[in-house]
């Protein structure tokens, strides 16, 4: 039986590429599992390695001959950019993967975003664990009147994409089985969002986003780019462009901001607003908050949300301006990255130990990333 499939693996991969394939070794640096980390390819590189390499043709294959999900990459570009899989390496292992040309597979959606226009213009998106909007243009003038910076926690139980699905059903206040929206954000920063800090105070931006534009759209990453009208900030206009980026398979979105205006540095604040605060935890690089959900009738019901900033190098503070905060000086036109994270106590964090496992696996995500070889 073993040596059979591995006829069958030799098959199978011999079925969907041509003649030249690249083979790739992701070696994992660290001593902590990597879980479900998205390697990302040069576009360029491949398809000139690999004959009759498209978009529609290529396939990535395990060491077991295995096709697994891929997504090509645009960054809102007519031509591709990139390719990315995902991969489980053990610490200090090394994996290998192949890609040709081949007969691509279709692949279940994992990662989506949208604008919602039946919503006030809303943008939302969302992963196979996790789900989050922000407000546009439309809510400023609603029977709401709300402008805010702040992000919308949108908790789940389900690893199904409920986007499209709950906006239709109208009613996401109510968890029918699947999760709910039991997240209040009103004139914050929500869960994750970013603001400048000077004199001791935030100062958010005057409108809610102006436009938006989906870079890419699964099945493994969402990326939107959201630009933001310029707004005094002590006397100087200042500009913004966010643009969040979200993984299949991982809690923490990133989060890159461009500030731009006639300033040297400007400190800017990333954080979540407190509600009924139940535990907050601080390390190298990151902090993380556990509080029970604070848009619901019953709390000691529906749960606790779990929340966290990676930001090396900020300053952190549990409990500032009524937020838990990461703060970092940027210049003008100089992009501020950090990774924003959510969890809830019914899908899938069990308790702080865990959230913090989490959280680490992230740090060294970032610190000490896969090493991707191509031969």
């Amino acid at each position: 039986m073993k040596k059979l499939f591995f006829l069958l693996a030799a098959a199978a991969l011999a079925a969907c590429q041509t003649d030249k394939a690249v083979e790739v070794e992701v070696a994992n640096p660290t001593d902590v599992a990597r879980t479900a980390e998205t390697v990302e390819l040069c576009w360029t590189k491949l398809s000139q390695s690999i004959e009759g390499l498209t978009p529609e043709t290529v396939v990535v294959m395990n060491a077991e001959g295995e096709e697994i999900p891929s997504q090509v990459i645009y960054r809102g570009e007519a031509e591709p950019q990139s390719l990315i899989f995902q991969c489980a390496v053990e610490g200090g292992e090394t994996a290998t993967f192949q890609i040709a040309a081949g007969t691509r597979s279709e692949y279940e959606q994992q990662a989506f975003g949208r604008q919602v226009p039946e919503r006030y213009d809303d943008y939302a998106w969302e992963n196979n664990l996790s789900a989050y909007r922000l407000y546009g243009p439309a809510l400023e003038t609603s029977p709401e009147k709300l402008i805010t910076p702040g992000i919308d926690v949108w908790v789940k139980c389900t690893e199904k994409l409920v986007i499209d699905e709950w906006y239709a059903k109208g009613d996401y206040h109510h968890n029918y089985g699947d999760g709910m929206d039991c997240y209040k954000v009103g004139r914050t920063l929500g869960g994750g969002a970013s603001v400048p800090m000077l004199e001791g105070k935030f100062w958010p931006m005057e409108h809610n986003y102006a436009t938006c534009q989906t870079l890419d759209n699964g099945p493994i990453r969402t990326t939107v780019k959201l630009v933001y009208v310029p707004w005094d900030v002590n006397g100087t206009p200042v500009s913004l462009v966010k643009t969040i980026t979200l993984d299949a398979n991982q809690r923490f979105n990133r989060m890159e901001n461009l500030y731009e205006g006639e300033f040297e540095e400007l400190p800017i604040a990333a954080g979540f607003v407190r509600h009924d605060v139940k535990g907050t935890e601080q390390g190298d690089g990151w902090i993380a908050m556990v509080e029970a959900v604070s848009d619901s009738k019953q709390p000691e019901v529906d749960g606790d949300i779990y929340q966290a900033i990676v930001l090396p190098g900020a300053e952190f503070n549990a409990d500032l301006l009524g937020h838990t905060l990461a703060v970092k000086a940027v210049k003008s036109g100089e992009k501020m990255t950090y990774y924003s994270a959510s969890g809830w106590s019914q899908g899938g964090v069990e308790n702080m130990e865990e959230w913090v496992e989490t959280i680490k696996e992230q740090v060294a995500m970032v610190e000490s990333p896969l090493e991707v070889t191509m031969k």
